[in-house]
């Protein structure tokens, strides 16, 4: 009889322990809880005025992180800032560094100094307060080295201790995702740090991405930021390995020291041909930086799973954004409703459905509001290579930067998803919705890794980072307009506030989205995999 009791008991313990999982007709009338007037109002309080625009290491952006931490605790998320699991906050320091050009300098062939700020600048360096240093010009054209996709700048060019020019961006002839990957700048600095050269230099040739003005104005007064990892090493885009230095030339400079002959080389080189200016140039410099630095924080909490409640699907979005800047029109906040306190509210609305659901999931969900997006991926960076989880235990990344909620809902880009199992989610929750899969609409924008989800991927696990579609009811460009416009007069600009570019419908069905992707992630059987012929199957840890 006593045994027949324990029996009991125990089938008991583990019926109770095993969670109640949705079907997928359950599971779409639950994720239509999510509330559009609950996103409105989170986004609301982290876009107002008072916040100045969330920059991190302001007390501005301490308040959004209470704001966040508020609601956590509210939902019963539980904190996971430490491994005492006493705080919602994972700390961490940042240094800034920025050129002191009155003691920097430049000069060509020995005789000729260039102008700072006009034909060339340099970039921080969180490593080095000073350098010196000389060298041969090269050009290398994007500087990419993907020689598994029959492409590679460096098969004909030896760049050991030479400074080597690149081309911002990347060749059309790579797929959009491993172009994203390639033409990212810490892509292109690993790569040139790795072949032995001396320094980078970027540029944007005419009608190419970027601006020298634009940047200059953007580094010269921001600086670069790297965060300070358990090592005591800074990692982040001021970090140039073995090299010495970075920079960036103005095309006209480079027309100017290559006697004209950049035009064809560039020409050459966008019809498969690497060629080198006639005359050597050489550059000597001196790199001087300044250093300054803060504290901010990731904010981390977690909702316990059941049977495998030591696994972990891991939600982020940026909390921070700009701060305060040049005023447009009088108006100096940079809100960042869109970007990304939309991606917050998102997340917040997600937190808050896992939590009302009537059975506890069958992995344990992590929600991290990570910092310092804006300043290189930083807090994601972090992060993902310093989880207070066993790193091999977080199955899968699901990102919510700025979906764009300018519309209704009718097609949807999920960057990074073709990657690995995650696409096959992706079908089932997108054809329960009625949604329609597009490619990636803006490959030249390299979008795959501008947001935290990359951080992820480099630490070998799954992700996805789900944009609106440009598709409506009527026409399947229809949103194309209204992203457009949101790109470029709202997007980094004071007038990114809580408006008439909403779509609080199309917000609720991104947040329903983004539910269903992370819930049929986290009680499938199998965990998410790299497909075999992914690109970045070679993360994988």
């Amino acid at each position: 009889m006593k045994n027949s009791l324990i029996f009991l008991l125990l089938i008991t313990i583990l019926v109770h322990c095993k969670p109640a999982i949705l079907d997928d007709q359950a599971l779409l009338s639950y994720a239509d809880n999510a509330d559009p007037d609950l996103i409105k109002r989170h986004i609301a309080i982290l876009a107002d005025d008072s916040l100045r625009g969330r920059l991190p290491g302001t007390p501005e952006y301490d308040i959004a992180m209470m704001y966040v931490e508020d609601q956590y605790q509210s939902m019963g998320i539980k904190p996971l800032g430490n491994k005492d699991g006493n705080s919602y906050l994972q700390p961490m320091t940042f240094r800034k560094s920025i050129i002191d050009e009155s003691s920097s300098y430049l000069i060509l062939n020995n005789q000729d100094t260039a102008q700072v700020g006009v034909e060339y600048f340099f970039l921080g360096n969180s490593s080095s307060p000073e350098i010196e240093f000389e060298g041969e010009l090269v050009i290398a054209g994007y500087g990419i080295d993907a020689t598994q996709f029959g492409y590679n700048d460096f098969e004909n060019l030896e760049v050991k201790d030479k400074i080597v020019l690149v081309y911002n961006g990347g060749p059309d002839a790579l797929p959009a995702t491993e172009r994203a990957h390639f033409s990212n700048s810490n892509t292109k600095i690993q790569t040139l740090s790795e072949k032995g050269a001396l320094g980078i230099i970027f540029t944007t040739f005419p009608e190419g991405r970027g601006s020298f003005k634009g940047n200059y104005d953007r580094y010269s007064k921001g600086g670069i930021v790297s965060v300070k990892m358990p090592d005591g090493e800074y990692a982040g885009r001021s970090n140039y390995g073995n090299m010495k230095f970075g920079g960036y030339f103005d095309w006209e400079f480079i027309r100017k020291i290559t006697a004209n002959d950049v035009d064809l080389i560039l020409e050459k080189y966008l019809q498969g041909e690497v060629t080198q200016p006639k005359n050597n140039i050489s550059l000597k410099g001196k790199v001087v930086n300044n250093f300054s630095e803060f504290e901010s924080s990731n904010v981390v909490g977690v909702l316990e799973g059941t049977e495998l409640k030591n696994e972990y699907v891991i939600h982020t979005a940026h909390l921070d954004h700009v701060g305060v800047g040049t005023p447009v029109n009088g108006d100096s906040i940079y809100n960042g409703a869109h970007d990304n306190a939309s991606g917050i509210s998102a997340m917040l609305e997600i937190a808050r459905l896992y939590s009302e659901l009537p059975s506890k999931p069958k992995r344990s969900v992590i929600f991290a509001a990570v910092t310092a997006e804006e300043m290189g991926l930083l807090g994601s960076m972090y992060l993902a290579e310093n989880p207070v989880v066993p790193s091999e235990s977080i199955v899968a990344n699901v990102n919510t930067d700025m979906p764009t909620m300018v519309g209704p809902l009718v097609s949807v880009e999920p960057l990074g998803a073709e990657q690995s199992s995650i696409m096959k989610i992706v079908e089932r929750s997108t054809s329960l919705l009625g949604l329609k899969i597009d490619e990636d609409h803006l490959p030249e924008e390299v979008r795959f890794v501008r947001s935290d989800n990359y951080s992820f991927v480099k630490a070998g696990i799954p992700a996805l980072r789900m944009k609106f579609g440009i598709q409506t009811e009527d026409s399947p460009t229809g949103l194309d307009s209204a992203i457009s416009h949101m790109m470029s007069q709202i997007y980094h600009k004071p007038s990114d506030e809580l408006g008439e570019s909403f779509n609080f419908e199309g917000a609720k069905t991104y947040v329903e989205l983004q539910f269903m992707n992370s819930y049929l992630i986290n009680t499938s059987e199998a965990r998410p995999t790299w497909n075999e012929h992914s690109f970045f199957k070679r993360f994988e840890k």
